[in-house]
């Protein structure tokens, strides 16, 4: 369970960073594209609302010990319920 958890917490935090590095190259593409100001304000407008949208998907990541909610931002360390810690969680997910 706690390898399965682990890897869906790698899964939420990757999708994540590469949201946010790609939003910059988003930005370059529509630069070049010249679309118009109305089309290019919907296409970024949409990528933040699916970069909130995976934000809120990692910080409602499950603790595997308590099945509650982990944290309430992203860089949180240690359950709020039960303090376990990510450490601890991804050494029994790589079978340390």
């Amino acid at each position: 369970m706690y390898r399965r958890s682990w890897r869906s917490y790698v899964l939420r935090r990757n999708l994540v960073v590469v949201l946010f590095v790609s939003f910059v190259l988003v930005g370059a593409l529509i630069g070049k594209l010249k679309l118009g100001e109305a089309a290019d304000l919907a296409i970024l407008l949409g990528w933040i609302g699916v970069y909130l949208a995976a934000g809120w998907w990692l910080t409602d990541w499950k603790c595997p010990r308590c099945g509650k909610v982990f944290g309430h931002r992203l860089w949180t360390q240690r359950c709020i319920s039960c303090d376990l810690g990510k450490d601890e969680v991804e050494a029994v997910g790589r079978g340390k």
